[in-house]
């Protein structure tokens, strides 16, 4: 009997055995069949990733490209329009982007480009008032719809053709008049309140923040419209031919509730949001 159980012990050992390496073969199997799973897994994300990134690429581009065209033919429109102020506006803010890369656009805008400047000669020259304008020392006051707009309506007058000595005279009446408000404003509240200047300031600041429009190479005029509104006109001025030529790069109005900024349409005189698509990219 005891032969016996010997031998059915080493039987049981030997299966033992074999089960042990059949698991291990089978772990082996197992852990190379992850390993080849997650090779595809690690690959395919990778594919993913790339197809992913070229989407996006292919997606701004196209949007820029949108952004442009719609640029070019809101000039181009503005030009047909006899707006050739506005028209050279938008159409320096497209040139002012690397259009490289869009070759038929850039091509197109640097000849609109030209025929604005053109047109924008030719009627500065026709203009009586120029000779006026170009020896003034209110200048931008003078080219501003805007001021020529309050002092009409201010004074009956044209701001054209009025002297400088009648322009600063309005000038400092309106200041004096925008110090009382703001004083009178002050004495009716506990809380500190800003300066007409101040307040100006602040909001022509967020006003370069939200559109990148530099103050440097711009003319900037702004009048407080209602007790939130602030509207604001902004011009490039330029020669052509010994002739100075002040584009209208904007008209725009600023929330000082909602902080919202809206820019006017020239061909409907509609404000809209301005979303930053027509400035420089």
């Amino acid at each position: 009997m005891k032969k016996n159980w010997s031998r059915l012990l080493i039987i049981s050992l030997s299966m033992v055995a074999l089960s042990a390496c059949g698991t291990n073969n089978e772990n082996e199997g197992a852990t190379s069949e992850a390993t080849q799973s997650e090779s595809v897994v690690s690959e395919s994300t990778v594919s993913e990733s790339s197809s992913s990134q070229a989407t996006d690429s292919s997606t701004e581009e196209v949007s820029l490209q949108e952004t442009y065209n719609k640029m070019y033919t809101d000039g181009l429109a503005q030009y047909d329009a006899e707006k050739y102020d506005e028209a050279a506006g938008t159409i320096g803010l497209l040139l002012q982007n690397d259009l490289s890369e869009y070759n038929d656009i850039e091509t197109k805008a640097t000849s609109l480009k030209e025929d604005i400047t053109l047109a924008q000669a030719q009627k500065a020259k026709a203009d009586e008032a120029t000779a006026l304008i170009e020896n003034s020392t209110y200048k931008t006051e003078r080219t501003s719809d805007l001021a020529a707009e309050e002092f009409s309506t201010a004074t009956g007058k044209d701001i054209k053709t009025a002297s400088d000595d009648e322009i600063g005279s309005w000038l400092t009446e309106k200041d004096a008049a925008a110090k009382e408000a703001a004083d009178k404003a002050s004495q009716e509240t506990t809380e500190a309140t800003p300066t007409p200047e101040e307040e100006l300031n602040a909001v022509l600041n967020e006003v370069v923040s939200i559109t990148g429009i530099s103050p440097e190479d711009n003319q900037f005029y702004a009048t407080k419209t209602s007790e939130q509104i602030y509207t604001i006109e902004i011009r490039h001025s330029h020669e052509v031919d010994g002739v100075g030529i002040s584009n209208m790069v904007g008209m725009f109005e600023y929330d000082l509730a909602t902080k919202e900024l809206k820019k006017m349409d020239p061909l409907t005189g509609e404000y809209s949001v301005f979303t930053g698509t027509d400035s420089t990219i």
